[in-house]
């Protein structure tokens, strides 16, 4: 699979396309400095879509100097599966944590 990610901020939104059809989204907010990652949707389960997803905003959070907190449970588990980023996630890493079906 060829995934390819676009950040939209002023949306809050990371999108991740394979052959030009939406496989996937992260939907963020911006918080003063703190990017708040608040739900995450792979439409291609099984594929690392997800993990694709939140990778890519965290990134991107961290090359503008923002802070992460995950409230997403799926984000939130990549964090603590990632702590090579832990020096990225806000103080309120935990809180607030929740899953939206």
């Amino acid at each position: 699979m060829d995934t390819e990610i676009t950040i939209e901020d002023n949306r809050g939104v990371v999108w991740a396309r394979d052959g030009g059809e939406e496989a996937g989204r992260l939907d963020f907010t911006l918080q003063g400095q703190v990017m708040r990652i608040e739900h995450t949707l792979a439409l291609k389960r099984g594929m690392g879509v997800g993990a694709t997803l939140v990778e890519a905003a965290v990134q991107h959070a961290a090359s503008h100097g923002l802070k992460v907190w995950p409230v997403c449970s799926y984000a939130y588990a990549w964090c603590e599966r990632h702590p090579q980023w832990a020096h990225v996630l806000d103080e309120h890493m935990g809180e607030g944590v929740s899953c939206q079906l």
